[in-house]
């Protein structure tokens, strides 16, 4: 059995383990590995902007009402930064997605649900091949075309068999 690449399925994701929940923010279907990497960076770059939103750049939020936050607490939008201007590791998932792995970034934060409890929150992007199974050349019982049993030293015929 033979795996084809039929693309690539890529997505931003939302998880609360505590509230039992799961949001996709949002999907895509890229035809190569590079457009998966593409969206992905473009996906980081609207998660930092909204988890972590800069006063300079504008946004929803007026300046007012941010402020700076300790460089030692969990910012996903940080994460996703720094995973923005990571090229060595975006070249990493390029051979990793080509080979038909999986790839995935997260970032986990504490948040405050509807102001009552703390829970912890986990951003993720993700691409996966998508992969479409075949089986070819399937001849006769063993499944095997007669080019294939040569290379494979199959005996065309059982031995049992009489001649």
């Amino acid at each position: 059995m033979t795996a084809v690449h039929d693309g690539y399925w890529c997505e931003v994701v939302a998880r609360c383990p505590a509230l039992g929940g799961e949001w996709v923010l949002g999907g895509y279907r890229a035809g190569t590995p590079r457009l998966a990497l593409r969206w992905l960076r473009g996906q980081a770059r609207r998660l930092s902007d909204a988890l972590d939103p800069h006063p300079w750049r504008g946004g929803p939020f007026p300046a007012e009402a941010l402020y700076r936050c300790d460089p030692q607490a969990p910012n996903p939008g940080r994460v996703f930064r720094e995973w923005m201007d990571d090229l060595p590791c975006h070249e990493r998932q390029l051979a990793a997605l080509v080979a038909g792995r999986h790839i995935s970034v997260t970032a986990r934060v504490p948040d405050r649900v509807g102001g009552r409890w703390d829970a912890e929150v986990t951003y993720g992007l993700s691409c996966r091949p998508i992969a479409l199974p075949f089986l070819t050349g399937l001849t006769g019982p063993t499944g095997l075309t007669e080019a294939s049993r040569r290379t494979a030293r199959i005996p065309a015929r059982p031995r049992h068999a009489a001649a």
